[in-house]
């Protein structure tokens, strides 16, 4: 079972319906929207398809999807998880978005060195991002991760594959 992780800013918990309406608005925003691989705009029952998804995906085991809230007043600034979750192979694949209002804070920093820790207890080894070739702030963000390209592999979606050894 995963346990909450409280970060100096944010506590990240696992995703619920209570946190659709705000998940709803970040994964619909133009900036966000624009490197997701959602087909937007998204409808708010569709966000609510996505979180039970999440939340069935968690307890078959294939899903870890985590609410970014912070930490003064419980506001959701986005999500992160792992999707892909391999156990035979140990690995999985991440994936986050955080609202704009919150860029450039080193905030998605703070959330995944903090989520990256725990990934020893779920017993993973080998972690994978695919992120949109134009997204740089995720490219930069993966590199000071320790995250490196995958060389020659570029998705026929423009993205690309990259991978870190935990």
């Amino acid at each position: 079972m995963f346990k909450t992780i409280t970060l100096p800013r944010v506590t990240l918990r696992l995703i619920t319906h209570k946190h659709g309406a705000a998940l709803f608005g970040i994964l619909n925003h133009p900036l966000v929207s624009q490197y997701n691989d959602y087909q937007t705009p998204l409808s708010q029952q569709q966000v609510k398809q996505l979180i039970q998804n999440d939340i069935s995906g968690y307890y078959e085991g294939g899903v870890l999807r985590l609410a970014i809230e912070h930490n003064s007043n419980g506001q959701l600034l986005g999500s992160c998880g792992l999707y892909k979750i391999n156990t035979d192979k140990q690995t999985a694949f991440i994936g986050f978005e955080l609202h704009p209002d919150f860029w450039q804070q080193g905030i998605m920093q703070e959330v995944l060195l903090g989520f990256m820790a725990v990934m020893p207890a779920l017993q993973l080894k080998h972690l994978y991002a695919e992120v949109s070739t134009h997204n740089q702030r995720s490219h930069a963000l993966l590199i000071k991760l320790g995250f490196t390209p995958k060389c020659g592999v570029q998705n026929s979606d423009n993205s690309s594959l990259w991978y870190k050894l935990l």
